[in-house]
């Protein structure tokens, strides 16, 4: 009875050390989409209305839009793994490739959404230098999708320590 009750209380023990200390990521749910929306918003608003980052995007050769994309790629991956996947303690049960796949989709596509978002809710179309210019707006999108990306996954890392 007595040896029960320790392995019982240890199990417990071992339950919350990972609920509050350790903080292993829980598996991707709803919640952590809406979480990274409001990530990818405020970090996507707060730089999309610098007039230089406008106009340097205007200038943007296709060659820098993929290096953007690229660049954006690799900073979300390694949000991801930092933040997340390296706190996973049975990483057998958890492939990364999983872990990682559907978080990058996810921030990546969110990212892309509020970045349209902002520009036609901003009016950023109807810019002269813009022009309603389909090159001209993915121009745009390709620069407020990295920092509304890194926006996204920050809010699921700061969603981790908040809510735990």
């Amino acid at each position: 009875m007595q040896k029960k009750k320790e392995e019982e209380l240890i199990k417990d023990v071992k339950t919350i050390k990972n609920k509050i200390v350790e903080k292993e990521p829980k598996p991707f749910g709803f919640k952590d989409v809406i979480h990274s929306f409001f990530g990818s918003l405020i970090f996507g608003i707060t730089f999309a209305l610098k007039g230089l980052l406008i106009e340097v995007a205007l200038l943007l050769t296709k060659v820098h839009q993929i290096l953007i994309v690229v660049s954006t790629l690799i900073i979300l991956t390694g949000e991801i793994y930092f933040f997340g996947y390296a706190r996973v303690k049975i990483k057998k049960e958890r492939k990364f490739f999983q872990f990682w796949l559907k978080r990058l989709i996810t921030f990546y596509l969110i990212a892309i959404l509020v970045s349209f978002f902002i520009i036609y809710v901003y009016g950023l179309t109807d810019l002269p230098a813009v022009g309603n210019n389909i090159k001209n707006i993915l121009k745009l999108v390709a620069v407020i999708s990295m920092p509304a990306a890194i926006g996204a996954g920050l809010a699921d890392l700061v969603k981790r320590y908040r809510y735990g």
